[in-house]
């Protein structure tokens, strides 16, 4: 499962940056704002379904065997 874990860790990487860059104050309005919140709350969404997914089809597949 090493492919899914560079995944995973590009997507924390990715969160970990916006994260940061809302920190720091890199909006330059409210609009920008609520752009990068959007993006945070969009990469999360995506890493915890995909997760599931992921963790469904390899339990499916162990059952299977």
């Amino acid at each position: 499962m090493e492919l899914w874990d560079e995944v995973i860790q590009e997507v924390n990487e990715e969160i970990q940056r916006l994260r940061l860059s809302l920190g720091n104050g890199s909006a330059d309005d409210y609009a920008h704002y609520r752009q990068l919140v959007g993006s945070i709350q969009g990469l999360e969404w995506a890493r915890i379904n995909l997760n599931d997914i992921v963790k469904k089809r390899i339990f499916s597949e162990e059952d299977e065997k």
